[in-house]
């Protein structure tokens, strides 16, 4: 393996069998930084690597070695009095668990051949070429409503050309997930991030029943704003984020790093004294960050001059914070983060773009374009909980009823989340169900955790609230994998998990009152 582990199968002596596992864990974490630069290459400046195969190759041998997992097993018996200890392997051996299905060979080749099917599929519209890439910004920003049917249809079209390939994918998934004792796939992923799917999919029914007044009131006012008669899939995307056009100037791109020190120094904090890069260039996203190590951050959000822009540049300046302060004295607890805790440190980081005293201090907005942002972001919050929900009910349905036509599971979940049956996606076209399975869910238990914080002391925004800030550091960031994604939020909230805070969020957001200009 090179990296030191094959020593911990041999050794009998605890102080040398520790000392080995950091020297071998500080090596692995190394490959894991070589990965996460070469990563933030590609994505942002579209420079392709080799070396990322060797890397994988690397890490698919050490994490599935049986011997190695033995070894761990044994020494989580050994070690089980030492609470910090018997946390590092418990995660260490977590994340094998995950890989040694993940980078089978079988379902790398199945996935490889889905993702190369995908990203070459090409088809032309009124002369014009489009891929899934280009449907996708469409579908989230382009005001022809025609065009972005055709181009929904013609995604369904592929996902119904892979849905054979993507099922093969499924069953593979299902049946290693099945060797470890579990229904199916989606449930092993979800065990390990410590979540009872089934739980979140009566709760999530239940929140959606006791939100109807909103959801009755936000389709109204689209359907009343654009003139339609009925939300199909391919319009929510776009009048989320286009309900109000608020872009122009006052957004220049330009502006981003004197915006995000604004965010940061309300905190106590100066953003030189953050050690992250923060580009604007042009890509196919909203934006990304990350994390190489507490000392290397990298920040790239899409150059647009639109509001959307600075909400995604806060967004993703709460993910470097996150990887900033959290404690980086055992690499594997940073490294195998928690995504829901990760995603709820950048959703309340978030809340900072919306505040109005930000707002008027950053930008010259009218009275009317501050209204404005406050209906959006009501807006937003309400539809990325549908959205969410609905992709994470579709793909669980997926795992459980593999045999099952994958059009007529995307048809019925429709129903379910959003109240009525309307054009739907096709979920062999989705890419981000092939490259993070299990995945959707975590955004919106993000969201619940961010309302319970903002309950917890009594703020509406983290802007220029560095106590809360402080505190969050010290019991939620810093710990990271020390403690699990429950145990920091109880340690925060004084309080166990609950959707209850997010559904008062989506509730109050059913009146008139609460509406902004239009």
């Amino acid at each position: 393996m090179g990296l030191g582990f094959e020593r911990l199968t041999h050794i009998t002596d605890v102080n040398e069998w520790k000392s080995t596992y950091k020297t071998a864990i500080e090596n692995l974490d190394k490959l894991y930084q070589e990965e996460e630069y070469i990563y933030y290459l590609m994505y942002s400046k579209e420079h392709n690597s080799k070396r990322i195969k060797e890397i994988q190759k690397i890490k698919h041998e050490l994490m599935t070695n049986k011997e190695l997992i033995h070894t761990f097993t044994k020494w989580k018996e050994i070690l089980s009095e030492d609470p910090i200890w018997l946390r590092r392997i418990e995660v260490f051996l977590s994340k094998m668990k995950q890989e040694s299905l993940d980078s089978h060979p079988e379902v790398v080749a199945i996935q490889q051949a889905l993702q190369k099917k995908l990203l070459e599929s090409t088809f032309k519209v009124e002369g014009e070429e489009y891929n899934l890439g280009t449907v996708h910004s469409n579908i989230m920003d382009n005001p022809d409503r025609n065009l972005r049917k055709e181009l929904f249809l013609e995604s369904k079209r592929i996902g119904r050309e892979n849905e054979e390939l993507y099922r093969k994918l499924i069953r593979k998934r299902n049946k290693l997930a099945q060797d470890y004792g579990y229904d199916n796939y989606y449930k092993f992923r979800c065990s390990l991030k410590e979540i009872d799917i089934d739980r979140y999919i009566e709760e999530m029914n239940a929140l959606l029943e006791n939100v109807e007044k909103s959801s009755t009131y936000w389709t109204n006012q689209i359907n009343k704003k654009f003139g339609w008669e009925k939300i199909h899939f391919y319009d929510h995307y776009f009048t989320t984020f286009n309900f109000h056009s608020i872009r122009g100037s006052i957004f220049s791109s330009e502006r981003l790093k004197e915006v995000l020190s604004d965010a940061v120094s309300s905190l106590g904090v100066q953003i030189q004294n953050i050690p992250v890069s923060i580009d604007c260039l042009e890509i196919p996203y909203g934006g990304f960050a990350i994390n190489i190590n507490p000392d290397d951050l990298k920040l790239v959000v899409n150059k647009r001059n639109t509001f959307s822009a600075f909400l995604s540049g806060v967004h993703e300046m709460g993910h470097t914070l996150d990887g900033h302060y959290s404690s980086f004295e055992y690499p594997e607890l940073y490294r195998f983060y928690s995504s829901i805790a990760a995603e709820s440190v950048a959703e309340l980081f978030q809340t900072i773009i919306t505040d109005e005293e930000f707002l008027k201090r950053n930008f010259k907005l009218t009275d009317e374009v501050l209204a404005q942002i406050k209906e959006v972001n009501m807006l937003t919050d309400f539809k990325m909980v549908q959205i969410n929900y609905y992709y994470s009910l579709v793909e669980y349905e997926l795992y459980k009823n593999q045999e099952r036509s994958y059009q007529d599971i995307a048809d019925g979940c429709y129903k379910v989340v959003f109240g009525y049956e309307g054009e739907t996606f096709h979920p062999a076209s989705e890419m981000f169900y092939i490259e993070n399975p299990a995945f959707f869910q975590d955004y919106i238990f993000a969201l619940a955790i961010r309302d319970m914080i903002r309950r917890n002391f009594k703020i509406k925004s983290l802007y220029k609230n560095q106590e809360v800030f402080h505190e969050l550091i010290e019991k939620y960031i810093k710990p990271n994998q020390r403690f699990s994604w429950k145990e920091r939020v109880k340690r925060i909230c004084g309080e166990n998990f609950t959707f209850a805070y997010l559904a008062e969020t989506l509730s109050n957001l059913a009146t008139e009152d609460n509406a902004g200009s239009q």
